[in-house]
């Protein structure tokens, strides 16, 4: 690698540490000057960073955090002991608790992204997926459950046409599947079986952050140990751990990446 190369990485590297060390948020003047970097280089370097939804800029403040998008890619190396160490923790709570892997999800239309996992105790008969990655919203527990947040038109027309086209013949079609939102909605979960593939189940709880609900927390595995009378059993804690990260993000204001948030 070349001199100035590498200086560019130890750069980018120091801002970001800096932005970690302040998770309500930091100016381009407060980075630069903590970081020692000019100016002028901070802001390029945030601009990219920013782009690549590593950081989130507030258009108000002008004030940049650390995205969860970054943890995916990390594994929350930067914030280890501090709020991303305590959402894993969340998740490897749940994890032990129920026996089964626990994650993490956004909705980012027409799919919902795995950004955090932790396995559960046993793996048999579940190989582990890499994160981050993208599934069906329509497939999956967390994709029904951030779906029912929304409005019965917005849904229609942000995802009727990609549901119709690809969604599995089980859901029955797109009326039957807008009109089981209603049932997720009451009971405050949504279930996932044989869905995203045969022989796979997964539960998920909204995790809410103010007025918005575009995350998800959910435990999955094979149907023959998450089977259906254990569903309510593993729900409760879903649930809980929903409100923990909740509390979690609310507190600490980090965001992450979307391109489907509340309006």
């Amino acid at each position: 690698m070349a001199p100035s190369e590498a200086g560019l990485v130890r750069r980018t590297i120091w801002l970001l540490r800096t932005v970690a060390a302040h998770p309500e948020g930091v100016g381009l003047s407060e980075i630069a000057r903590e970081s020692g970097i000019p100016k002028a280089t901070c802001y390029r370097v945030l601009t990219v960073l920013e782009r690549e939804s590593w950081l989130n800029l507030d258009p108000v403040t002008r004030r940049y955090r650390v995205s969860l998008g970054l943890l995916s890619i990390v594994g929350g190396l930067l914030d280890g002991g501090g709020a991303y160490g305590h959402m894993r923790d969340v998740l490897r709570d749940l994890a032990k608790e129920t026996k089964e892997t626990a994650g993490f999800d956004v909705l980012l239309a027409p799919n919902v992204m795995v950004v955090a996992q932790v396995p559960g105790p046993s793996l048999i008969g579940q190989t582990l997926k890499p994160v981050p990655r993208t599934q069906p919203v329509w497939a999956t527990s967390t994709g029904k459950v951030l779906l029912s947040a929304l409005e019965t038109d917005r849904i229609r027309a942000e995802f009727g046409e990609e549901f119709e086209a690809n969604a599995p013949e089980q859901l029955g079609g797109l009326d039957a599947f807008i009109e089981s939102m209603g049932e997720v909605r009451t009971r405050g979960y949504a279930v996932a079986y044989d869905e995203l593939e045969v022989g796979a189940a997964s539960v998920a709880a909204p995790v809410r952050v103010g007025d918005a609900t575009t995350y998800a927390v959910w435990i999955g595995g094979p149907t023959y140990r998450l089977t259906r009378p254990r569903i309510d059993e593993v729900a409760e804690a879903v649930q809980k751990a929903a409100r923990q990260l909740g509390e979690l993000l609310s507190v600490t204001g980090i965001e992450l990446p979307t391109g489907f948030t509340e309006r």
